[in-house]
């Protein structure tokens, strides 16, 4: 299998070199190109293991209490993830990482968050994190603009000037990658359009790099409270920012309804920047606070993937996880569930789907 795999990297780049599979990871701006055999070929997946972990390293302990929390985190006393088991789960990980995206509740609640992000620079890999800002210090934000690569902030309509706040922290700090998470709903549309008018009125928000729309999926605190955004409304947003000029992104469970907006916008030349579902075992990896896989945080308990595979256990990731009987299942499933356009649907909750 790993026969005709190159890999080679130093501080700033890392590229992958195989016959069917090949990448270039650009550490200091994130920009990730893939192909396969020729530059034209678009690989289903990744042979050699996930380019990007999603690992959670903190469960409740958060200060934020999201009525939309999928997670459904609470201020309760926190679990977190230890640095030695952190270690013993990036050293299982394959060659092929580039980064990882942490998920930490409150951006003290795990007392090794700040360790774990040195160790990451120490191995090569790129640290990102997503935080409110609500218990950040300017001790803590200098030692995390020195180590990550990218971050987000998300913005709450409780207080948004705390986002704000963070953003221009950040910037000012030299973090040239800092983002805004900004969760989209039917329900919550006049919020949405009222931060991306102060996008564009707000100095503090002036060096911000892009807003990043996330879908809303029906788990944890928002099932019931929250729905999936219709896609002709979906659509006006996308209108409005690019008549705005407002610089955009979005999670890859919103790019069904982002390509099919652009096909009908015109815009078909935004297609390549977009990336539908690379969980399922294709270009991505989930693992929580128990060291446990699923193919991406929102399936943690649904259908068949109530308990996850055991990662911390395990004697190799390629053969036990990522290989594993069960998510070659699912990866077909992702296969054989796309768009014509090739974008992945999501299985587990269609409704997000347009």
């Amino acid at each position: 299998m790993f026969e005709n795999l190159v890999i080679k990297e130093n501080k700033d780049v890392k590229i992958c070199r195989s016959r069917d599979y090949n990448y270039n990871f650009d550490k200091r701006t994130g920009l990730f190109m893939r192909w396969g055999k020729t530059q034209e070929d678009n690989p289903q997946y990744s042979p050699f293991g996930p380019e990007i972990l999603d690992l959670e390293i903190s469960v409740n302990g958060c200060p934020n209490k999201c009525r939309f929390c999928y997670k459904s985190n609470t201020p309760l006393p926190a679990t977190n993830m230890s640095l030695e088991t952190f270690k013993k789960i990036l050293n299982k990980m394959p060659k092929v990482l580039t980064q990882i995206a942490f998920g930490i509740t409150g951006i003290q609640t795990n007392p090794d968050f700040i360790p774990m992000m040195e160790y990451c620079r120490e191995v090569g890999i790129v640290p990102n994190f997503t935080l409110s800002g609500i218990d950040l210090t300017d001790e803590i934000a200098e030692k995390c603009a020195k180590l990550v690569g990218a971050l987000a902030v998300s913005a709450y309509e409780t207080d948004k000037n705390v986002c704000y706040n963070t953003i221009k922290k950040f910037t000012d700090l030299g973090v040239v990658q800092t983002n805004m998470h900004l969760m989209i709903s039917n329900e919550n549309l006049h919020f949405v359009y009222e931060v991306l008018n102060d996008i564009k009125s707000d100095n503090r928000l002036s060096k911000l790099n892009a807003v990043v729309f996330l879908g809303v999926k029906p788990k944890g605190r928002a099932k019931n409270n929250f729905t999936s955004i219709e896609y002709s409304k979906f659509k006006e947003l996308l209108s409005y920012c690019f008549d705005m000029n407002i610089s955009f992104g979005f999670d890859s469970c919103t790019a069904p309804k982002f390509e099919k907006a652009i096909v009908e916008m015109g815009k078909t030349e935004y297609l390549e920047s977009s990336e539908s579902c690379e969980s399922f075992g294709l270009f991505s990896s989930y693992i929580n606070v128990e060291g446990r896989f699923f193919c991406c945080s929102f399936t943690e308990g649904e259908k068949e993937w109530e308990t996850g595979l055991d990662v911390l256990n395990c004697e190799d990731f390629l053969r036990d996880i990522w290989f594993h009987p069960k998510l070659n299942e699912w990866r077909k499933k992702s296969f054989d569930n796309c768009y014509e356009s090739g974008c992945r649907k999501c299985l587990i909750f269609p409704t997000i789907n347009p």
